[in-house]
């Protein structure tokens, strides 16, 4: 009787560390959206509503590439393409969840080194809500934030604001419909 006690009491300590370790649905809604992102090569284009084809220098695309590195993380990178058809490395950045905080950490650096940006995003499994902070070389400091949404497993819609201090308020600063691209 006594042994049988003592296999009672492990399972239960056992099954009730187990069930702790379980994963949470902020996380799972982390996952998911991590999932979707890098699904079928993870590479994402949208045309620039703002482009101008009379100035060279001008973007007419931007293509985002997602590798997702295990449930809990992505790394990626973004490029854009000018009036002449080059392409060209603007910013990487990485995403994982830390689930002590349950928050999705950001961190994106630009390509030439003269401007980072951290942050935190909350999710679900179909939005991708952002706010960060960037830090410029001179020391020039901006408020940021971005929502990231799905329309469907193909499309995703991204919204981005600046905040202005004199008016106390978040500008939108661009609005961009993100195309799966075949892998």
């Amino acid at each position: 009787m006594r042994n049988l006690n003592i296999v009672i009491i492990a399972f239960f300590c056992c099954s009730t560390l187990v069930s702790g370790q379980t994963t949470d649905t902020i996380q799972k809604n982390h996952e998911q959206f991590f999932t979707k992102l890098a699904a079928n090569g993870g590479i994402w284009a949208a045309e620039n509503p703002a482009y101008d084809a009379a100035k060279d220098d001008d973007f007419k695309e931007f293509i985002l590439k997602v590798k997702q590195e295990d449930a809990l993380k992505i790394n990626a990178e973004i490029q854009g393409v000018n009036t002449k058809g080059d392409t060209l490395d603007f910013w990487t950045f990485s995403e994982f969840y830390a689930p002590h905080v349950k928050k999705n950490i950001f961190y994106q650096r630009s390509i030439d080194g003269q401007y980072y940006a951290v942050g935190e995003a909350t999710m679900t499994p179909n939005e991708r809500y952002c706010e960060m902070s960037f830090y410029y070389v001179g020391g020039e400091y901006q408020k940021h934030k971005d929502t990231h949404t799905f329309s469907s497993k193909d499309t995703m819609k991204s919204l981005s604001y600046d905040f202005d201090p004199e008016a106390s308020e978040w500008k939108l600063v661009s609005t961009f419909t993100w195309i799966r691209k075949a892998a």
